[in-house]
């Protein structure tokens, strides 16, 4: 027995990783838990530890033991190691459970695919998502649902910030009601409403304070408020300032900064 014993741990440490996947599958068979949110936990854990190919037996195990989130986890991975197919069929069974994070990648897999009809469904489940109605409506126009689209955003504009920018944007929306809404988001924290709040206050003739914006915005990270903040110095006259923000901003990976520097030369 022990050296059966021997070689069986040798052949274990040399296997292929779907090998050793199924060793701890068969396992796993075995097993019962009383507490079956732990297959969970060590699915997670060994993601962590780089071992994705062992998470997946313990995420299905723990999938048969009804923990919900683990549906979701498991398709991710799929969908991170490249298994379309999988992670597609993962995350339509986390929609149906009603996983809202579940129904939002299905859906965008969907679109992907440009299966509009499929993805208008997933997105509808994952409306709870502040990301979802700018996607959702985006959709709808595509299958003719335009009503149904303004509808999705006009509704959505004080959860989500893109709904509200897109709302902002809309040449039916008067200027101060556009301010009014993107100034509630950008007062909650919501920087990456700030290129479009400066654009309607400069509108507004209200310069200053959209400068002001876009250097908050810009400090706190977000590379499209540092390149407008790079056009605004360069239209008053400012091109050493406004090359150095393009700079910056190119050197963060932004393209239209990269056309700016070539296109405003000192």
């Amino acid at each position: 027995m022990a050296a059966d014993t021997t070689t069986h741990t040798h052949q274990t440490t040399t296997s292929e990783p779907r090998d050793a996947a199924e060793d701890i599958r068969v396992a796993l068979h075995r097993l019962s838990s009383a507490a079956p949110e732990e297959f969970f936990n060590i699915a997670n854990d060994l993601r962590a530890l780089g071992c994705d190919d062992a998470a997946v037996p313990f995420y299905e195990k723990a999938i048969e033991a009804g923990v919900p989130e683990a549906t979701y986890n498991l398709a991710l991975l799929h969908h991170e190691s490249g298994r379309t197919d999988l992670a597609r069929a993962g995350f339509v069974a986390a929609s149906e459970a009603g996983d809202a994070k579940g129904a939002f990648m299905a859906a965008q897999i969907f679109e992907a695919c440009a299966d509009d009809d499929r993805a208008a469904l997933h997105y509808s489940r994952a409306l709870e998502l502040p990301e979802t109605p700018v996607r959702l409506a985006r959709v709808l126009r595509r299958i003719g649902l335009v009503r149904e689209a303004e509808e999705i955003v006009a509704e959505s504009v004080t959860t989500s910030w893109e709904s509200a920018v897109e709302h902002a944007l809309s040449d039916a929306t008067p200027v101060a009601e556009g301010l009014a809404l993107l100034d509630a988001h950008w007062s909650r924290g919501e920087t990456r409403v700030a290129v479009t709040l400066a654009l309607l206050l400069e509108e507004d003739g209200r310069e200053d304070d959209a400068e002001a914006i876009l250097l908050v915005a810009a400090e706190a990270g977000d590379i499209q408020a540092l390149t407008n903040l790079g056009t605004h110095w360069c239209d008053h006259g400012d091109l050493e300032a406004a090359r150095r923000a393009w700079n910056d901003a190119a050197q963060r990976g932004d393209a239209l900064a990269r056309r700016l520097l070539e296109q405003h030369p000192l």
